[in-house]
């Protein structure tokens, strides 16, 4: 099969052929970024430049943030909810309207949801137990001990008998001491039950929202916290954001509730309290059935009263539900807008790929991770599934926009279409480098020098999205989430918490269960007890209850049928599947060969014309195969969302040939009717050179750089400019690489590429001063685009490094740039650390420079 070349396709040739354009972008399909207010000490003239530079790089959403502040800038933070914070906001919303930016905002200041107003008696609240076996003592002291005594209340206090009664003796305990009655002093055990109040304060807290988390499992607390945010915007008349955001449930300390005993009692169906020894003993039903509750609690006292509340102020949600103890598929379901979380960088072994050793994270978002949130949006016909991405990726200074690829690539595969920088902090413009900095990475910020040449990563992010964000999804199973095992195992605690970093721990037979699937080439959607009781058999398939459609669903290995799952399953036979059962799964689909035979990752997704893919191969392999693809198709077209080139697929009797070099990514759009021929014929290749080696002397010189070099370097050859003198080991900026080369006229015959190697961190690139494009991600290859000539050409490439040596200098000569409040700014382990002892890291071409063809 002739290899296809990659040619933009310059027009459109009907109406009837318009699918072969790029989907409509809009400001969903932009990334969007978390957006930090330090002390909210923000002011309308740096508001207005700071948005103005996050649309002209290519931003679609900002999410506000309110956060501890700077040191010595006191006078200037304005107290979350006040008239002024108001203002600024109303002010913020009409600045982002001008900039097509859309505005979200935190319920709250820090995380999680809590402030000042928040009452004891309201707030996060974990149980006290207190065990004293009896001796015939009358009089038993049921005191906790000194370091939970502080805002302890008791609760319920509960007798028990050997023959296994449990008698109530509340109304027999007075300040802490329990008299017994003649007739119980046969028991032989008293458990006390104190709520303590007050277990947790907002972490990260602005100024004006310092105080208590909130009892999330409790109605009347949730609603008092909400109805307190809905009197500012009342009051002062301010318009509601376009969405409400909650992050990561982090209240590890909070095991109760006031109404606890009473929901357990009306859910399970039995009373909790007379089976205290067994939930403190860790027994798995009674335990499971404790998490269980809980789960329901937070699902209908928080996130559904939450999404109500803002829907009722013509805003959506857009949540965070790991981290909770609930079942996630509900919680995610229950919102606008499910966001899962990227955390650390993946080690996909992409060539080329810089590392950082000791200075990055391993992700803990493994792919059945990512895939919780858009299960959820999924199953439920919800439009967007977002990301907060690239948390903690690498060392504060060091993350490069070619590191940011693969990992969102990865959550692109997984189903996330809407994603959000972890994330952006407003900055004054006037203040000195680096700025106001949160502190973790990956500060996606004008003071970074990643900066200038982020619009491309952005482009890159927008094309994507509105492919993902286009049609509907078209995975092939529903699996179905065996949460209550999960449950009944991990057994050293009373809470559960579905949180990224312990999955691992938490649900490995389920993770195995996923990329077995995953493996065998297909693609599934996780569903829970609550959606699967809704989903129908209708036309040989499976449909959700928003009219997903799935070929069947497949029960884990190892799952616990019980008989209300029985009866669901019986309903839904023949189209189950018990455990990884790879023979019945290509009974009911086929497998997409790009997976089993290539390696590759993707995602498919159906529309009115057919079927689009996004693949992506973060392998350390190039791949060049002939593949089947698992559903029927006429015609095919490539789109490069790295520069929106459309072109011709190859197609024949063997199947559709994919071509993508280590860490490359397409979209693959296949059409039920076959198109009209485009009139751009494919250059051949055939008998031409591999490559042509650029390999003359080269002049560098500095633009945008910070300190000023006034100096041209002569190369003799290609070298990166960290080591070549004092003044170039400490600059962050752009370095500017020009030469020349010579062309013979046959020679131009070819669709020549240019390889950039090795590059340090991002390079603009001109020849003959035409911009041809940037290169910004592995592998460093750009089109030349006719740009060539025969005879003498000029090459010019724009190199923009990181700020690492910069910031590494300026802690060398003792500047105090850390004036963040709080945390401050801390390295990936959230260690206090200064970085004078970082060795250069290397900016600019690191590698030989050749014209390839493909």
């Amino acid at each position: 099969m002739k290899k296809s070349s990659f040619i933009i396709l310059s027009t459109l040739f009907s109406a009837s052929v318009m699918a072969q354009s790029w989907p409509t972008q809009t400001a969903e399909s932009k990334a969007g970024t978390r957006w930090w207010w330090l002390g909210s000490a923000v002011d309308k003239e740096n508001l207005k430049w700071n948005l103005h530079e996050y649309a002209k790089h290519g931003i679609g959403a900002v999410e506000i943030t309110p956060l501890y502040g700077v040191q010595g800038n006191e006078k200037n933070n304005i107290p979350y909810l006040s008239d002024k914070w108001m203002e600024m906001l109303r002010y913020t919303e009409e600045q982002a309207e001008r900039n097509g930016i859309e505005l979200d905002m935190s319920t709250g200041t820090g995380w999680p949801f809590g402030g000042p107003w928040v009452s004891l008696k309201e707030s996060a609240c974990r149980a006290v137990f207190v065990e004293k076996a009896i001796s015939g003592n009358t009089l038993i002291d049921i005191t906790p001990a000194e370091k939970d005594a502080k805002n302890a209340f008791l609760h319920k206090v509960m007798l028990y008998a050997a023959d296994g009664t449990a008698t109530d003796v509340t109304q027999q305990a007075k300040s802490n001491q329990l008299v017994l009655q003649e007739a119980q002093r046969g028991a032989y055990k008293v458990i006390a039950i104190f709520i303590k109040y007050g277990v947790m304060k907002v972490k990260r807290a602005a100024p004006g929202g310092e105080g208590l988390v909130i009892d999330h499992f409790d109605r009347r607390a949730v609603a008092n916290y909400l109805k307190h945010i809905e009197q500012a915007f009342e009051r002062t008349k301010t318009p509601y954001p376009h969405t409400f955001f909650n992050d990561s449930y982090e209240v590890a300390d909070a095991t109760w509730t006031p109404s606890l005993l009473e929901e357990f009692e009306k859910r399970r169906g039995y009373k909790l309290e007379e089976h205290l020894p067994e939930l403190i003993a860790y027994e798995p039903k009674v335990l499971s059935d404790y998490r269980e509750t809980l789960g329901d609690l937070l699902l209908e006292n928080f996130t559904n009263q939450w999404t109500a509340w803002a829907h009722s102020h013509g805003a959506i949600t857009r949540n965070q539900a790991h981290g909770s103890p609930a079942n996630l598929i509900d919680c995610y379901a229950a919102v606008d807008i499910p966001e899962i979380e990227g955390f650390g960088l993946s080690n996909f072994g992409i060539k080329g790929l810089r590392e950082d050793p000791g200075k990055t994270r391993k992700n803990d978002s493994d792919f059945s991770m990512l895939k919780y949130a858009p299960s959820a949006a999924h199953i439920c016909g919800k439009k967007f599934t977002s990301s907060e991405t690239f948390t903690w990726l690498t060392e504060h200074f060091r993350t490069s926009l070619s590191q940011l690829k693969p990992d969102i690539d990865l959550m692109f595969c997984a189903g996330v279409n809407h994603m959000f920088f972890h994330g952006t902090c407003y900055s004054p413009k006037e203040d000195e480098w680096p700025g106001w900095k949160f502190y973790a990475s990956i500060d996606m910020s004008p003071t970074n020098t990643i900066w200038r040449d982020a619009p491309f990563f952005m482009d890159y992010v927008t094309r994507c999205q509105s492919f993902l964000q286009w049609g509907e999804p078209d995975n092939d199973f529903l699996v179905y989430l065996p949460v209550r095992d999960m449950w009944k195992k991990n057994i050293n605690k009373l809470l559960m918490q579905f949180s990224i970093h312990a999955m691992g721990q938490l649900a490995p037979e389920f993770i195995q269960s996923i990329l077995a699937i995953e493996k065998a080439g297909y693609d599934c959607d996780y569903i829970s007890d609550k959606l699967l009781a809704k989903v129908s058999v209708k036309g040989q398939q499976l449909i959700t209850e928003a009219g997903t459609h799935y070929k069947a669903i497949i029960i884990p290995s190892g799952t616990t049928i019980t008989p209300e799952l029985k009866r669901v399953l019986e309903r839904l036979s023949p189209y189950v599947i018990y455990g990884e059962d790879t023979q019945k799964m290509a009974h009911f689909a086929q497998p997409e060969e790009m997976k089993t035979s290539c390696g590759l990752k993707l995602i498919r997704r159906r529309n009115a014309n057919g079927y689009h893919y996004f693949i992506a191969n973060l392998t350390a392999n190039d791949v060049e195969e002939d593949v089947k693809l698992a559903v029927p198709f006429k015609d095919a077209k490539w789109f490069n969302p790295l520069n929106g080139e459309i072109t011709d697929a190859d197609i024949d009797d063997d199947g559709i040939e994919v071509n993508l070099r280590s860490g490359e990514s397409m979209i693959l759009q296949v059409f039920n009717t076959p198109l009209k021929e485009s009139e751009n014929a494919c250059c051949s290749n055939e008998d031409k050179q591999d490559e042509i080696e650029i390999d003359n002397s080269w002049t560098l010189s500095f633009i945008e750089e910070t300190p000023h070099i006034d100096k041209t370097y002569q190369l003799d050859k290609l070298q990166t400019w960290e080591s070549l003198d004092e003044k170039t080991r400490t600059v962050m900026g752009t370095g500017v690489y020009t030469t020349s080369f010579e062309l013979k006229k046959k020679q131009l015959d070819a669709n020549w590429y240019i390889d950039l190697g090795d590059v340090r961190e991002s390079a603009r690139v001109y020849i003959n001063g035409q911009f041809i494009g940037c290169a910004w991600a592995v592998p460093f290859i750009l089109d030349t685009k006719g740009t060539l000539k025969a005879g003498r050409n000029e090459l010019r490439v724009e190199v923009t490094n990181l700020p690492a040596n910069r910031i590494s200098e300026l802690d060398r000569q003792g500047v105090k740039w850390r004036k963040m409040e709080e945390i401050n700014v801390v390295d990936i382990n959230y260690q206090k650390t200064l970085y004078d002892q970082w060795k250069p890291v290397k900016s600019g071409l690191a590698s030989k420079v050749r014209l390839i063809y493909k």
